[in-house]
């Protein structure tokens, strides 16, 4: 490990990072509102994940994200529906969204665990708890129990970039860092199916796949935040059935990303500074680390820069 500093991680507040936050509103859904409703609330709010209260319990004791979302797709869609797609399939669809509640396929994906954190404890604790669960966000309390706010670790990076010279040295090479990214990088050709891109995230439980050519040079990404493409009362679901590369030719680009055909990456001489430099600029939560030629060696995610400052 480089020479940081973490007594700035004991000595901040989870409350504190917390207390700056423009956004500040908590978008939530019951347990029993319909599919529909959770997906369009991610979509209209551009957020991957909502917490739920237990109408039941009267209690926030859960998380619904757009995982869960793919998994509830590709248990009730079929490849052959979506070949013979039609109007009265439409209107299917949409009952379907309607019948089943959050309550339902919350955590359907199985990587939503509830972990609450009281807003006084130590941003460190919070990294921790992140690192050790592999979860991608953490729901803060107050002190008597009552859910205040989500943090998650886009703001945590946010915060980190903000802190760099606190932190202390971060100039230590990728290729430096022991277990820095997974190097099992799930891809798909640009001429599969999108449905058999999102198959492969849900069989593989992963947030997003690369999307490569015919020789393995990396061209692009497909994450869960992608099935707002599909529409969220299944109107759209016959772009499931597009060639990848269609379909990703149709996602807005954010023009402030500045990629590598059309992705962000980097090499195994990016510092771990820079990193943490891209990923708060960019606003993406994942970076693909690319050979010579372009092929993906490895994917970082948010979550693997936070277990640098995770205890070993």
């Amino acid at each position: 490990m480089s020479n940081i500093n973490l007594d700035v991680l004991y000595s901040i507040k989870v409350g504190q990072i917390l207390a700056n936050d423009k956004t500040g509103e908590i978008y939530s859904v019951h347990s029993d509102y319909p599919v529909k409703d959770a997906f369009e609330l991610m979509i209209r709010k551009k957020v991957l994940s909502l917490p739920i209260f237990d109408s039941v319990h009267r209690k926030y004791n859960n998380f619904i994200d757009m995982v869960d979302i793919v998994c509830f797709c590709m248990k009730h869609f079929s490849k052959k529906e979506l070949i013979d797609f039609d109007m009265n399939y439409i209107l299917e669809s949409k009952q379907i969204f309607e019948k089943f509640k959050c309550g339902d396929i919350c955590d359907l994906s199985g990587r939503n665990a509830y972990l609450p954190v009281e807003s006084t404890a130590p941003l460190k604790v919070a990294i921790d708890l992140m690192s050790k669960w592999g979860v991608h966000r953490i729901p803060i309390i107050d002190a008597e129990g009552t859910l205040i706010s989500i943090l998650t670790q886009s703001k945590i990076i946010e915060y980190l970039y903000k802190n760099l010279e606190k932190i202390g040295d971060l100039s230590v090479l990728l290729q430096d860092i022991p277990n820095m990214g997974n190097p099992n990088v799930i891809t798909i050709q640009k001429d599969a199916l999108v449905m058999d891109a999102f198959k492969l995230i849900q069989e593989n439980n992963i947030s997003a796949i690369g999307v490569v050519n015919q020789i393995g040079i990396l061209e692009g990404n497909i994450s869960v935040s992608d099935m707002k493409m599909v529409g969220y009362d299944g109107k759209l679901l016959s772009r499931m059935f597009l060639p990848v590369e269609t379909f990703m030719d149709m996602i807005p680009k954010n023009p402030t990303i500045q990629m590598f055909n059309n992705i962000l990456c980097v090499r195994d001489t990016t510092t771990l500074e820079e990193t943490i430099t891209k990923f708060y600029l960019s606003k993406v939560h994942r970076i693909y680390k690319i050979d010579h030629e372009g092929r993906p060696k490895s994917v970082i995610s948010q979550g693997d820069v936070l277990k640098y400052f995770s205890k070993e």
